[in-house]
């Protein structure tokens, strides 16, 4: 007997390997964010350099940056912001930054800081903070080298997830409940094998995948993408289980269209 169960709609939840490579991104474009070059505690005045466009990875960048001067801009009549000891733009009017592209300077390492005229004839350069301007082709090959870097944390903690849910469901494989007793499916609630059709407890070992929860079904073995159901669901898909396997060997039945009409009308999650 085939019975097609209509799955039900998905609620999104981040599972906890997927929780832990967002986190690990996180981080990551944490370091990607260059340093601002602030300057000692007792310094007035410091610049700020912002990435809008491209490359960075801690002091490292390649692309379009904002340089920006931060201090009370009121007593301040020009800045000129300075690359190795040399002006390179001068800005008259607050706010005081000026948009630079690395791609317009040599490789290499580079001093930036920015000269302040105060508009009582008083002037003061800021600290320098120092970056290591790259190439186009240099910025792609670390790009291209964290790529990999991060694939094989994604690939690998796939691998271990599949390692880990085929040990522990190895035994439960052939595992059937018995006929009219209630289930338990535990704190992450039950799902329904869209491949045999019969309810099996969600594994805290399942890896979420945003479209759905990949699980190991605990009756016909298969590995499939599911979603957890409602009581009522389950309910009638216990029901129409409990019928299968009441009947004797070999003998055709029809379901019973109160029970699959149950399932069609129940086609959302209740809260995790």
């Amino acid at each position: 007997m085939t019975i097609k169960i209509i799955q039900t709609r998905f609620q999104s939840h981040i599972s906890m390997q997927a929780k832990g490579i967002i986190i690990l991104l996180i981080i990551i474009g944490l370091f990607l964010i260059p340093s601002s070059g602030a300057a000692a505690q007792d310094d007035d005045f410091n610049i700020n350099v912002r990435r809008d466009f491209g490359y960075g990875m801690g002091n490292t960048i390649q692309g379009r940056f904002t340089v920006r001067l931060i201090g009370e801009e009121a007593v301040v009549d020009t800045v000129s912001f300075l690359i190795d000891d040399e002006i390179f733009a001068t800005v008259d009017s607050a706010p005081f930054k000026y948009q630079f592209s690395t791609e317009d300077f040599e490789p290499g390492y580079h001093q930036l800081a920015a000269k302040v005229h105060f508009a009582d004839g008083s002037v003061e350069t800021t600290p320098a903070a120092q970056f290591r301007f790259l190439s186009s082709t240099e910025a792609n090959r670390q790009i291209r080298d964290l790529m990999l870097v991060l694939g094989g944390v994604v690939i690998g903690a796939v691998l271990i997830t599949a390692f880990v849910q085929s040990l522990l469901t190895k035994k439960t494989s052939n595992h059937t409940p018995s006929t009219g007793k209630p289930r338990s499916y535990g704190v992450l609630g039950g799902t329904i094998c869209p491949k045999c059709g019969k309810p099996f407890p969600r594994h805290i070992w399942g890896m979420n995948l945003v479209v759905g929860r990949l699980d190991r079904c605990e009756h016909c073995g298969k590995w499939v993408m599911t979603v957890r159901a409602t009581p009522a669901a389950l309910s009638a898909a216990e029901q129409l289980e409990d019928i299968a396997e009441s009947e004797p060997e070999g003998e055709m039945h029809s379901p019973q269209p109160d029970a699959v009409d149950e399932i069609d009308d129940t086609k959302y999650f209740d809260e995790i």
